[in-house]
């Protein structure tokens, strides 16, 4: 009766759930479904929309940009108002009497030495260009981010499917065990160790639960909505495909990287200041025009130029030129510092995609087949008495939890390619 019974749970067991596995990796390739399940589509568009840090880089490109036409313009011209009176304070009371009272009003003009307002103007264009750059590798960052966000959803979410699978199966084991303990055929070992399972199972679930309320706060943080507010199950998504060698990368990031563009824009504005300083050396001219009322007598025109003597030179401009090189030298050595990184950066992301790829082929190719295997040769075992009742089940757990590692491996690959958009600049997942 023992045996009988045992032999029906296990063939039972062994039928649904080998085939789990199989048919779940297979689903990762689907399509996603329609209906209220949650897509990267969509979070991407409410991000580009909604995320405040992306709206700032918005608001600063935009201000950048602004600062472009002013920087050309000549300096506001001043007017001046006034009036010369003689022989008493009082303002106007012997116009017309004396020939020194006047009432006069004027116009002048700063006139800067010629080509400084076009490097002013320059320089303001390659700020702006160098925003635009910032605003770009925000803007791929935070996609970035919410993708990896996205894909560890989807893991916890497949993980805790796979646990709760876990979790049936075991019941119905402990179920099996303890009534066979019961009626003096089973074995208080096998109750034991069913029990403690599901404990420890109980503590995976409870760690997937958080590890998935906190990619939803994320996503939810990403979108500027309140951390709690619930999300649709992810639906599933094809695998990426990684359709660039290294070399290929390597060429993509020195050509696109964000904030490397962003750097040889600030050089190119740093080389202009520093052509602006050198012209500080020259003087700015002025011219002033006033017209001089004098009551009944003949009025009095007045023209005059000015110019600003860079007299201090030694002391300020000097200075400012010594200034603006060093800052340029800065730039410079920032731009071969971001190359550097980018390098380390660019490696140690395809390594990991392509080792999380080889690991997910040898997964599906060879280590799912064989412990498919290894479960049809324990279940005829069991069924000659080779084996006893926990093993079998032993091998059904490993095979249904291949689920979670084949999750987290696409995961951990999806996510290395997500990190190396912000890299190239260019999509490579979706």
């Amino acid at each position: 009766m023992k045996k009988s019974w045992e032999n029906a749970a296990v063939i039972q067991l062994v039928f649904i759930f080998s085939l789990l596995p199989v048919q779940s990796l297979a689903q990762t390739a689907q399509p996603a479904a329609q209906g209220t399940l949650l897509t990267l589509e969509e979070l991407i568009a409410e991000a580009e929309t909604n995320n405040p840090e992306l709206r700032a880089a918005t608001y600063e490109l935009r201000a950048a940009r602004q600062r472009v036409q002013p920087a050309g313009a000549l300096p506001d011209p001043m007017v001046t108002v006034g009036q010369m009176n003689a022989g008493n304070i009082v303002p106007l009371t012997s116009l017309g009497k004396n020939e020194m009272t006047r009432a006069s009003i004027g116009i002048s003009q700063e006139l800067p030495f010629f080509g400084k307002r076009a490097l002013r103007e320059k320089v303001a264009v390659k700020e702006a260009d160098a925003e635009y750059w910032n605003y770009e590798s925000t803007r791929l960052r935070i996609l970035a981010e919410l993708k990896a966000a996205y894909y560890d959803l989807f893991l916890q979410s497949r993980i805790l499917e796979t646990l709760r699978k876990n979790m049936r199966l075991l019941e119905t084991f402990e179920e099996t065990a303890s009534a066979l303990y019961r009626v003096g055929n089973g074995n208080q070992a096998d109750v034991l160790r069913a029990q403690t399972e599901l404990s420890r199972l109980q503590e995976h679930i409870e760690l997937a639960e958080q590890r998935k309320t906190v990619a939803e706060a994320q996503i939810n943080a990403l979108l500027n909505r309140p951390p709690d507010t619930p999300l649709s199950p992810p639906a599933p998504y094809e695998k990426a495909t990684l359709r660039h060698s290294l070399e290929e990368l390597r060429e993509l990031a020195l050509n696109q990287f964000p904030l490397l563009r962003q750097q040889g824009e600030v050089i190119q504005a740093r080389q202009f200041a520093l052509q602006l300083a050198e012209k500080e050396r020259y003087p700015d001219f002025g011219v002033m025009f006033s017209y001089h009322n004098r009551g009944g007598l003949p009025s009095l025109w007045e023209i005059e130029g000015t110019a600003r003597i860079p007299l201090y030179f030694n002391r300020k401009q000097k200075y400012e030129i010594e200034e603006a090189g060093a800052r340029l030298s800065a730039a410079w050595e920032q731009r071969e510092s971001l190359r550097a990184s980018i390098q380390f950066s660019l490696k140690d992301h395809y390594l990991e995609a392509t080792t999380t790829e080889r690991l997910l082929q040898l997964l599906e190719q060879t280590i799912v087949p064989q412990e498919t295997l290894t479960l049809e040769a324990a279940s005829a075992s069991y069924q000659v008495g080779g084996i006893d009742f926990l093993s079998v089940i032993d091998s059904l757990l490993k095979i249904v939890n291949d689920e979670v590692r084949y999750y987290e491996y696409l995961t951990n690959f999806q996510k290395a390619l997500t990190r190396l958009e912000p890299i190239v600049g260019v999509e490579l997942t979706r």
